[in-house]
């Protein structure tokens, strides 16, 4: 915050601005300028077009507001967008589709399979659906994510202000605007997808009116009803990932006056976590694809004191980066169910009233026996609600009317999670890929069993999980690693005032209080020695200000001020019975000082910004500690035409550790490369942590560019062109093994007509060699950096064909 001290005076002394209030496109209303009234919540389909230039958004303010004019780094997601860059062509998130259109979004490898919002500025983003918060998919490994119910989404990088909110820390979110209910005419679509190394997926799409009104009336109920359907298998050994969605949703627009839309998906997965594939990641494994092969006997793996990793590694030899370590027995399973109902009361022309309520539930099992990984989370669910009231109103000014905009009311949450986690038994480099991987199963170490039913273990010791399924284990006191049973309510007052002060000088002001009542504690299956049990309620403030001064209708500049408290989470977002009051009351600050352009009778669009970025890292078994980021990021899209357009993002970005306070320092499970074990003489997996002080961000690059561009003939014929490149990344703290600095390009060809389409995507089409950490800077599994690496797919092909009716 010292650095922007200046230019916030600066700009408070100075500044302002004019929103241009645009078209609600994803259930929220529109605000009010100095000539319209308060509008109806518009929800209506957004169609797929060619345009790309950002233009209203809600996800930052919760009113529309013209992108240009939002006080934020704002990226909106089209379907354009989203098929351009392949997001969601595999059928989940995967590691770096959304960074060619944002330099600051990636997925964790280790979270590709199951990831539900990308990383934003190194740490997982939270996850929005229309609005609303959904924080059960939260936690070690969450639940796939399909794109079935998505209609478009919009990345918003800085936590939430003071109508959205938040649970956690965050550097950035994701809003998902689900697919709306079709009222003009009947229409649908069917489609299938087939790619190389076993990729299939396919589906079909119908909606329109359900009352059939005269030539002069228009429809008064719409429906659309989507299914995705999805057995993919993977270019790594043992990886698949089958999967079955089903959404719905059902509009009722009866006047101008009010608008009720109801949205509900339901979905079935059947998986293998991508997380620990290749381990042992060192120079000549990066540099030249050679692995140091070898393993201890089982008897010893997991041993207190391990023995020396030059007793068993051979010399490098070259690897596949096809073969991993994991254990076939391996598995994901999950069942998802969500509804939402967004309903709009227009009381006057001045006067709104809006409610959003998100029901979200979630059962799943998965293991990954290699590291040893079990997670069992049963019949969670969460039910929040908000209410809000918006008005408008103009009072008298120094420099004549300043017109307001108020947003106010009040949201609550009831969250219910039964989380059952054990991490504690991490073993990932004493496993080799060359050996029988029968075998790789932490569970069959005679040192993982001494820990069955022993209470003095680390964790608390492993217990079964009841009702199974069997044998699947789980660890009672291991803090944020995960185990919890949690019930709490929430509520949270807030409110948040436009105030144009001139014709170029505005200023956004909100606030917030989280009040939370919560009971957690350890599991049913908890020997009573060690049950622990927790009843605290919090009180979490939110503050946010955002003056926008805007000296010509085609630029804006904005400082943004964004002051909060978050909580630290376990299992499926629930709280720890252990956790102190600490971890109610992590600090999650930013300042960002921007500019933006609207260019080229706005065909040219342009920003930039700086921030700065106090916030809290997660940690595995320990407590939440202190971390910084500054950044500078940069975007220019041009659209000239229908035929063209290209973007163009960079991105420099830094952070820093900080456990100066602490009395150890940052945790890895192996503290050195395994190059270093082998020529010294050391255990491999010495789960061992660094002296205190200040550390850098390990596995994030600092510069990033990325970018897109695609060229539509009249016949329908066009492509499109998109490349990255990453500075290089270290993996561990001591600074040993580094990622080098790399690209990857992406094409693809497409012919659309108005009944069908065919798209050819082409990944790696140079067929580079990359690689990536397996968690990013902020991310709970950097820890495992130095014992697992993801080796980035190779050149390889899909194929989509639609058939639209």
């Amino acid at each position: 915050m010292r650095g922007f001290l200046a230019p916030l005076a600066i700009l408070l002394a100075s500044l302002t601005f004019r929103p241009a209030l645009g078209r609600a496109a994803d259930g929220v209303s529109e605000a009010p300028d100095e000539t319209t009234t308060l509008s109806p919540v518009i929800v209506e389909a957004v169609p797929s077009t060619g345009g790309i230039l950002p233009g209203s958004c809600s996800s930052a303010y919760a009113i529309p507001m013209d992108v240009v004019d939002t006080p934020r780094a704002v990226t909106p997601v089209s379907k354009t967008l989203m098929e351009a860059a392949g997001i969601g062509q595999w059928g989940k998130w995967d590691p770096l589709s959304i960074t060619y259109l944002n330099p600051a979004a990636m997925v964790d490898p280790s979270q590709a399979a199951c990831a539900s919002a990308p990383d934003i500025r190194g740490r997982q983003g939270l996850t929005f659906l229309n609005g609303i918060e959904e924080n059960v998919n939260f936690g070690l490994q969450d639940i796939p994510w399909n794109f079935n119910m998505v209609e478009s989404m919009d990345l918003v990088e800085g936590p939430p202000g003071a109508v959205f909110g938040a649970t956690q820390p965050s550097n950035g979110y994701v809003n998902y605007i689900t697919k709306q209910p079709y009222f003009d005419r009947f229409r649908g679509d069917a489609w299938a997808t087939i790619g190389m190394y076993d990729q299939y997926m396919w589906g079909a799409e119908v909606g329109g009116p359900i009352d059939h009104p005269t030539a002069s009336q228009s429809s008064t109920l719409g429906y659309r009803l989507s299914y995705l359907g999805m057995n993919n298998g993977s270019y790594y050994d043992s990886i698949f990932d089958q999967q079955e969605n089903f959404y719905g949703a059902i509009g009722w627009h009866p006047n101008d006056r009010y608008h009720a839309d109801l949205f509900a998906d339901f979905g079935t997965y059947s998986y293998m976590l991508e997380d620990v594939l290749m381990n042992r990641p060192t120079e000549s494994l990066i540099q030249d694809g050679l692995y140091y092969p070898g393993y201890p006997p089982l008897s010893q793996v997991g041993s207190p004191t391990p023995p020396p990793a030059n007793t068993f590694l051979g010399t490098p030899v070259p690897v596949s980066p096809r073969q991993t370590i994991k254990y076939p027995g391996d598995l994901g399973r999950a069942i998802t169910g969500m509804a939402q109902l967004v309903q709009s009361v227009q009381v006057s022309d001045d006067v709104q009233l809006v409610n959003n309520t998100l029901f979200w539930y979630a059962d799943h099992i998965a293991s990954e026996d290699e590291i040893f990984f079990q997670e069992a989370w049963k019949g969670c669910y969460e039910i929040d609600n908000r209410t809000e009231l918006r008005e408008r109103f103009t009072t008298p000014g120094f420099f004549g009317p300043m017109k307001h905009f108020i947003d106010a009311g009040v949201e609550w949450r009831y969250q219910y999670v039964l989380a059952y986690d054990s991490l504690e038994f991490t073993v990932p480099n004493q496993w080799s890929v060359f050996e029988n991987p029968d075998l790789r199963n932490g569970a069959f170490s005679p040192y993982f069993q001494a820990w069955v039913r022993n209470p003095s273990a680390p964790g608390g010791g492993e217990w079964l999980v009841p009702g199974g399924p069997y044998p699947f284990y789980f660890e009672p006191l291991n803090g944020s690693t995960g185990t919890n049973f949690t019930r709490y309510w929430k509520a949270s007052p807030f409110w948040q005032q436009t105030i144009q002060l001139t014709d170029t000088l505005s200023l956004i002001l909100g606030a917030r209080l989280d009040l939370y009542m919560i009971s957690a504690e350890t599991p049913p299956g908890t020997p009573a020695v060690l049950f622990e049990q927790l009843n605290t309620t919090q009180a979490l403030p939110l503050f946010n200000v955002s003056p926008t001064w805007k000296p010509f209708p085609w630029m804006t500049t904005y400082f943004n001020f964004n002051w909060a408290q978050a909580t630290d989470v376990g299992g499926g977002g629930g709280y720890s019975p252990t956790f102190t009051n600490q971890a109610f009351h992590l600090l999650n600050e930013l300042e960002e000082l921007g500019v933006k352009f609207s260019l080229a009778r706005n065909r040219l669009f342009l920003s930039a910004d700086v921030f700065h970025e106090d916030t809290y890292l997660f940690n595995y078994l320990e407590p939440a500690n202190p971390a910084q980021i500054n950044g500078f990021e940069t975007t220019a899209t041009y659209q000239p035409n229908q035929s063209f357009w290209i973007r163009a993002n960079y991105l420099f970005m830094s952070g820093v550790e900080n456990w100066s306070a602490s009395p150890y320092g940052p945790p890895l499970v192996q503290t050195y490369s395994t190059a270093q074990a082998d020529r010294l003489g050391l255990p491999l997996d010495n789960q061992g942590n660094f002296p205190p002080g200040s550390y850098a961000l390990i596995g994030w690059p600092e510069q990033t560019v990325s970018g897109m561009a695609t060229y539509q003939l009249d016949n329908g014929l066009g492509a499109t062109v998109g490349g990255l490149f990453f500075s290089d990344m270290y993996l561990g703290y001591e600074h040993q093994v580094r990622i080098p600095p790399e690209f990857v390009l992406n094409a693809q060809a497409f012919y659309a007509r108005p009944r069908w389409e065919a798209r050819l995507y082409l990944f790696n089409f140079t067929d580079e060699h990359y690689w990536l950490p397996n968690g990013f800077a902020f991310s709970r599994v950097r820890t495992l950096n130095l014992d697992t690496i993801y080796p980035g797919w190779p050149f390889w092909i899909e194929g989509t064909v639609t058939w639209k009716f």
